[in-house]
């Protein structure tokens, strides 16, 4: 029962199968986002209209994230990017937590101006005290939330390396 036996292919065929299935992916991506605009545009910024959505951006992160580090690429991609990068790996994910937790503030800071306040004080009042709460909660929360699961990934795709070395070598 061979059912799961590899067979040799030629290089090049996978390097150029794997350029078509990155640009499908990045295609059902786009087809997403659109998607994700049409629907906010056609029926208002709700989640419920766009779940599906938002299961295949997150399904399909989750799985390379995981999948990366399972094969050892993860620590090699963060390799080369923080030789090519004048910021590093880790540097960046506390960056852009940082400015995400920022924008989800403004939003729910503006959210809670223009929906609940009665007048232009109440307005700016009902913004600040949204803006830092969100602030308060979700920069923290981001940022070690992308911390460690950095640290876990890159400490498993170490590890997965090392063990292919010493397969190699024996």
């Amino acid at each position: 029962m061979n059912l799961f036996k590899r067979k040799f292919q030629d290089e090049r065929v996978t390097i150029e199968q794997n350029k078509i299935y990155r640009e499908i992916y990045l295609l059902i991506y786009l087809i997403c986002l659109g998607s994700v605009i049409y629907k906010f545009s056609s029926f208002g910024i709700e989640i419920q209209h766009v779940v599906t959505e938002t299961i295949i951006f997150l399904v399909a992160g989750i799985y390379y994230g995981i999948r990366s580090t399972q094969k050892g690429l993860f620590s090699s991609e963060v390799e080369m990017h923080d030789n090519r990068s004048k910021w590093s790996y880790q540097t960046k994910n506390i960056v852009y937590a940082v400015i995400f937790g920022g924008l989800i503030a403004l939003f729910f800071g503006f959210n809670s101006a223009f929906r609940y306040a009665d007048s232009t004080p109440q307005a700016v009042s009902y913004f600040f005290i949204t803006f830092g709460a969100t602030m308060m909660f979700y920069i923290p929360f981001l940022v070690v939330f992308l911390v460690v699961s950095y640290s876990i990934a890159k400490s498993r795709s170490d590890k997965v390396i090392e063990k292919q070395l010493e397969d190699e070598e024996e």
